[in-house]
């Protein structure tokens, strides 16, 4: 039903193939995101609903004064609520948003076998500016040095350069090339692959079949633990272009982010 309701409404606007794509990937976040908004309305009901108990218990009856008093209270509540809505909505907002991101973090992106909770502690004491991303979702974009930095952290497992299934709303971007096809980059580790899309941990075979992956290559912590990001890229960029080119693929690096 929930997934039927997102198709009708947040994923309306593309084909049903990139649907059953989104649904996968980030439906969990904003089915979070829905409900740490709806908090508010919680609060905005909740004072009625201990008056409309009692307005249905036939039998309960209470005088005129307190009567008055209640529905006193009621106005200066709602009041105060609106006053406060008018004042503060913003950072009601925002409060809500931040509640969202702690927690998918902690119901979503900590759980899997790619990466355990000592991994996260330790991206966390080797470089504070990684887990940010990471825990508040803002790694999407930066597959590429995000991923890279999680490996020279964690100094284990691998990343995966990985051609993914455009999005319709990807082909439309001023920066689109026409091709069908983005490279997108995972990090590996007993199985599973870290997804910085969705901020997810994933079966790598079950990632590879949502994104419809075409595997370039995966490199190892030996293979760049003496490089910065920047040789790296340096390094890969002219080999990884030639493979794109012939493979209906787009690749856009981006500047190191942690």
């Amino acid at each position: 039903m929930i997934k039927f309701i997102m198709r009708k409404t947040i994923y309306k606007g593309v084909n049903l193939e990139t649907q059953d794509m989104l649904l996968q990937l980030v439906s969990r976040q904003h089915i979070i995101q829905f409900f740490c908004f709806l908090f508010w309305a919680v609060i905005f009901i909740f004072p009625c609903i201990p008056v409309l108990i009692i307005d249905l218990c036939e039998d309960v009856e209470f005088s005129l004064s307190t009567q008055i008093a209640v529905y006193v209270c009621l106005s200066i509540y709602y009041i105060g609520f609106f006053l406060s809505l008018k004042l503060f909505g913003e950072s009601m907002l925002i409060c809500s948003h931040l509640i969202a991101q702690k927690v998918y973090f902690g119901v979503c992106t900590t759980k899997g076998k790619a990466l355990s909770k000592k991994d996260f502690e330790i991206i966390k004491c080797n470089n504070d500016k990684l887990y940010d991303f990471i825990s508040t979702q803002q790694c999407r974009g930066y597959c590429y040095s995000i991923c890279f930095e999680m490996l020279k952290a964690l100094k284990k497992g691998c990343i995966e350069f990985v051609a993914v299934k455009k999005f319709p709303s990807e082909k439309n971007d001023k920066d689109d090339d026409g091709k069908n096809f983005t490279m997108h980059v995972l990090y590996i580790n007993n199985g599973w692959a870290f997804d910085t899309y969705s901020s997810r941990q994933y079966p790598i075979d079950e990632l590879h079949k949502i994104y419809k992956a075409k595997t370039y290559q995966t490199f190892n912590f030996d293979e760049i633990k003496d490089i910065s990001y920047e040789d790296f890229k340096a390094e890969r960029e002219p080999s990884l272009t030639e493979w794109c080119n012939t493979n209906d693929c787009s690749q856009f690096w981006k500047g190191e982010v942690a």
